[in-house]
């Protein structure tokens, strides 16, 4: 195929997907029509999304792990159908819509990419990071900026889930020196933490064991970080383990399952753990 072909091809494709973008903006409008549209969309806001947001970045991490084309497919799609929600939400509200959602990020992609748009030059992984890094800080707008670095963090992670803003947390402050040597320095801390939990429970104040729980689990974010370990495909790994075991469970307890007793149980997970070992061996 010459040069010539491909490049037509890709602008009719182009052309289609921007057709496309035109009738879906038409049907978000409809699904949002204030006398028309659906009952539920209308009552929606960025804030009542939230969990439907969280949902639909979990199934589609889990359709990507599956490699299943179809589903990362489908699931991009319902991603892509929650930024348009939100930016709808954003023009009823007279606060933004979805041109200025799109101009902002063709402004951020253009102007973070210098080498690209601007320069024409190739530069290593390391460099464009560093680039990337650089613009970013250089962005921010000065009467946000505090001047002490915890003030910072703070802002920074207040609306984030609390495993990014972790791992925020222990970037940033390993820049400055504050860092782990060795893993055997955060299995001491973890150790540490562990036996304060367990006073904790003896003590049976609810603020103190909830208080050392987010100290273990701080503790093992920065071990996962350091480990250069992304926690959360990890612990996806994790829950499709159990479930892979629990299936052979059921399947030896059979319609007795609710009989087992804890010492079964233990018994059965051993099983189906040896079961999966050599399946996977």
């Amino acid at each position: 195929m010459s040069s010539n072909d491909r490049y037509n091809l890709q602008k009719n494709s182009d052309c289609e997907t921007l057709e496309s973008f035109k009738i879906l903006i038409s049907n978000i409008k409809s699904l949002k029509d204030k006398t028309w549209g659906c009952p539920w969309q209308k009552i929606q806001s960025h804030k009542s999304l939230i969990p439907f947001l969280n949902e639909e970045s979990g199934e589609l991490i889990d359709a990507i792990y599956e490699k299943n084309s179809d589903n990362i497919c489908e699931e991009l799609g319902d991603l892509l159908l929650q930024v348009m929600l939100h930016s709808e939400i954003g023009y009823e509200n007279k606060k933004f819509e979805l041109n200025d959602v799109i101009k902002n990020l063709n402004k951020k992609i253009i102007n973070r990419h210098p080498y690209i748009f601007d320069k024409k030059e190739k530069v290593s992984l390391k460099k464009s990071q560093q680039i990337w890094e650089n613009i970013k800080n250089s962005e921010k707008e000065a009467p946000h900026i505090e001047s002490s670095i915890s003030k910072n963090l703070n802002l920074q992670i207040k609306n984030l889930p609390p495993t990014v803003g972790t791992g925020k947390i222990t970037n940033v402050v390993k820049e400055y020196g504050f860092k782990w040597e060795s893993t055997d320095q955060i299995f001491e801390k973890l150790e540490e933490e562990i036996n304060e939990l367990k006073e904790a429970i003896k003590s049976t104040k609810d603020s103190e064991i909830r208080n050392e729980y987010g100290d273990i689990y701080f503790t093992l974010l920065n071990l996962s970080n350091f480990l250069k370990i992304n926690p959360e495909s990890a612990l996806q790994k994790t829950n499709k383990k159990f479930l892979d075991r629990f299936s052979i469970i059921e399947h030896h307890a059979g319609d007795n399952i609710k009989k087992q007793t804890p010492k079964d149980f233990q018994r059965l997970w051993q099983i189906a753990k040896q079961k999966l070992k050599r399946k996977n061996s």
